[in-house]
C-alpha cells in the first residue's frame, strides 16, 4: 500500500500537489534504475526456453537512450521532459518492446504536451494517451501484451479520478499488474510456457518505479545482472567502428514548416538523419563533420534552438581507452540492402554479398538508429531492410518511417531467410522487382536452429527440460534431444515434403569442428544425394543454423 499524500509520500518534506519536470526527470532515472534490477528477471520471461530472451534488454536500453536525452535539462517543464524522453526513446528504440516503450513514451509526450506542471488529473491524461499512441502505432494489436498493459494503465488512471499522486499510483499500479498477471489468459503460447508476458511485465517495472519515485516512495536496492552488464559492454564494442563526427540536434521554430523539405535539405550533411515534427516545430538529429554548415542551412527554414553538438569521436575515444580491440576493416557497401546479423562468419556473409551489416541479433537487438543509419549508409534513392530477426522487424518499420529514401522491409526472422532474400537481389531490377523477388525467396527458405533450453517448460506437444538441446523450425519449437547433432538429421528427417539437395549449416561459436565435421559425415550419409556444406556463423547462442535447399 503506498502512503497517502501528507503521510509520508512528501518530497522534501513539501506535499507534490504539482509535478515539475525536475521531479519528472529524477523519476524517470529511478524508473530506468528500478528497470536494470529487473531486467534480467523480464529476459527470463522468454515464451521459448531457449537463451535469446531480450525483452528487458531492449526496454533498458530504450529507457536509458529516453533518459539520457532529457539529463541536461535545466529547469525544465513537464512537457520539455516528456518531450526529450519521447525524442531519445524513438531514436534508441530497440526490438518490438523497445518499439512500442518508445510509443509510449511519445503519447505520454502528447498527453503532456502543454504542461508547465502537471497535476494528478494531468499525469492521468498522459498515461491515457501513452496507451492510445501505443495502439495507433502497431498495425494488428494483440491482447495479452504490453499494449494491453498499457490500456488496462491509462484506464485506471482515468477511471479513478485522482486527487492525489498516491491514488494515481495505486490505481495504475495495481491495474498494470493485474494485467500482467491475467496475459497468459489471453495468449495461450504464454499459458502453454508457463509465463506473464515480459514487455507487459517490463512495463509494469518502468510505471512502478516512476510513480513510486514521484510520491516519495524509496525504491529497494536491486542488483542488476552482471549478464547484461556483460552484453551492454559486448554492444558497445561491436559498435567501436561506427559512424562518427558531431551528433547534432536542434529545434527549428517556424510556420508551415515541412519536415520532407527540411529531410532533404539536411540529407547530404551527414547520416543517422531524422526530421520529425510539425509545421510549427521540427526537431533535426544528424551525425555530421560539419554542424556549422548544418544550422546556416537549417536556419533558412525558422529560428534554431535547443541547439547540441556533440563530438562522438571524443566521446568514444574516451569510452574506449581503457578497451583493447583489434583492428578491423571496413568495407564499403555495393548494394542498397542493410542487413542485421551478428557472428563475424555471419556478418562476414553480408558483407560479401555487398550489404551493409548492422551489428545485432538474437539478445541484443539494434535500436531504430543504427537501422536508421544503415539506411542512409548506402547508396541511392531506394533501400532494402533485411531484418533476419522476428523482434527486429518493428525496429526496421519505424526505422524506414523516418528516412527521407524509400525503404522496404522484407520481415525475415531468421539469418537463412535473410541470405537467401540477399541472393535473390537484382542490382538492375527496381526496388518493386527486388521486394518481390526477395520476398518470395524469403519465404520459401526453411530454418531449423538448435540451442540450448535454459529453463524446463512445455510447449504444445514438447516437453523441454533445462540444458536439453532444443530445434526450432522456422521460429517454432518442435523438437527437443540431449544431441545437438542427433536433433539436427531428426528435424531434417520430418521434412517429408521436401525433396532434400542442399542442407548449408551456419555453425556457432561454442561448437567445436570435430563435432562439425561428424555432423556433415552423419547426414551425407543418412541421406541420399545431400550435400552439406559448412560456414562458421560465429553466433553465440544458436549452436548450429541449418539452412534447407
Amino acid at each position: 500500500m503506498l502512503p497517502t499524500e501528507g503521510q509520508g509520500s512528501s518530497i522534501n518534506g513539501v506535499a507534490p500537489r504539482v509535478l515539475s519536470g525536475d521531479e519528472l526527470l529524477r523519476a524517470s532515472r529511478a524508473s530506468l534504475r528500478w528497470l536494470e534490477g529487473h531486467a534480467a528477471e523480464i529476459n527470463g520471461l522468454n515464451v521459448f526456453p531457449v537463451p535469446d530472451g531480450d525483452t528487458g534488454t531492449n526496454m533498458v536500453l530504450t529507457l536509458r537512450a529516453a533518459v539520457n536525452e532529457a539529463k541536461n535539462l535545466d529547469s525544465p517543464t513537464v512537457a520539455e521532459v516528456s518531450s526529450r524522453l519521447a525524442h531519445g526513446a524513438l531514436l534508441g528504440a530497440r526490438g518490438n518492446s523497445g518499439v512500442i516503450l518508445s510509443q509510449i513514451l511519445r503519447g505520454l509526450g502528447d498527453g503532456l504536451a502543454q504542461v508547465a506542471s502537471a497535476d494528478p488529473s494531468e499525469l492521468a491524461g498522459g498515461f491515457a494517451r501513452a496507451s492510445e499512441v501505443a495502439y495507433e502505432a502497431v498495425a494488428n494489436p494483440v491482447e495479452g501484451t504490453i499494449l494491453t498493459v498499457a490500456r488496462a494503465a491509462g484506464v485506471a488512471a482515468m477511471s479513478c479520478r485522482p486527487g492525489t499522486f498516491d491514488e494515481l499510483a495505486e490505481a495504475v499500479v495495481r491495474a498494470a499488474g493485474d494485467s500482467v498477471a491475467r496475459t497468459p489468459d489471453q495468449l495461450d503460447v504464454l499459458a502453454e510456457a508457463g509465463v506473464v508476458d515480459a514487455g507487459g511485465r517490463g512495463l509494469l517495472v518502468i510505471y512502478e518505479g516512476l510513480l513510486r519515485t514521484i510520491c516519495g516512495v524509496e525504491l529497494p536496492e536491486v542488483t542488476s545482472d552482471d549478464r547484461l552488464a556483460e552484453t551492454l559492454t559486448e554492444f558497445a564494442v561491436a559498435h567501436q567502428a561506427d559512424e562518427h563526427g558531431y551528433c547534432t540536434e536542434f529545434l527549428i521554430h517556424g510556420t508551415e514548416l515541412h519536415a520532407d523539405t527540411i529531410r532533404s535539405a539536411m540529407d547530404s550533411f551527414g547520416g543517422s538523419l531524422l526530421v520529425v515534427g510539425n509545421p510549427d516545430l521540427v526537431r533535426v538529429h544528424i551525425h555530421t563533420d560539419t554542424p556549422g554548415e548544418v544550422l546556416t542551412e537549417a536556419h533558412r527554414f525558422g529560428s534554431l534552438d535547443g541547439v547540441k553538438a556533440d563530438n562522438m569521436d571524443i566521446q568514444q575515444e574516451a569510452h574506449f581507452a581503457s578497451i583493447a580491440l583489434e583492428g578491423s576493416k571496413l568495407v564499403a557497401p555495393r548494394v542498397p540492402v542493410v542487413s542485421i546479423a551478428t557472428g563475424a562468419g555471419m556478418e562476414s556473409v553480408f558483407d560479401g554479398f555487398g550489404a551493409f551489416v548492422v551489428h545485432g541479433g538474437s539478445s541484443m537487438n539494434p535500436s531504430t538508429g543504427d537501422i536508421a543509419h544503415g539506411i542512409e549508409a548506402v547508396d541511392g534513392e531506394w533501400a532494402v531492410v533485411l531484418p533476419n530477426n522476428a523482434n527486429v522487424v518493428m525496429a526496421a518499420r519505424q526505422a524506414a518511417q523516418q528516412s527521407g529514401k524509400d525503404v522496404r522491409v522484407i520481415p525475415t526472422r531468421t539469418v537463412p531467410e535473410g541470405i537467401a532474400a540477399l541472393m535473390a537481389f537484382n542490382g538492375t531490377a527496381t526496388v518493386d522487382v527486388n521486394e518481390q523477388k526477395m520476398r518470395a525467396a524469403a519465404d520459401d527458405a526453411t530454418t531449423i536452429g538448435i540451442t540450448r533450453a535454459v529453463r524446463g517448460a512445455r510447449i504444445g506437444a514438447v516437453t523441454v527440460k533445462q540444458g536439453d538441446y532444443v530445434g526450432l523450425l522456422d521460429d517454432e519449437l518442435t523438437a527437443v534431444g540431449g544431441d545437438a547433432n542427433e536433433l539436427v538429421a531428426r528435424m531434417l528427417r520430418c521434412l517429408t515434403d521436401t525433396d532434400l539437395e542442399l542442407v548449408t549449416v551456419y555453425y556457432g561459436r561454442t561448437i567445436g569442428r570435430g563435432n562439425v565435421e561428424q555432423l556433415q559425415r552423419d547426414l551425407e550419409a543418412g541421406f541420399q544425394g545431400l550435400e552439406v556444406e559448412l560456414i562458421s556463423g560465429g553466433q553465440e547462442l544458436y549452436v548450429y543454423l541449418v539452412s534447407v535447399e
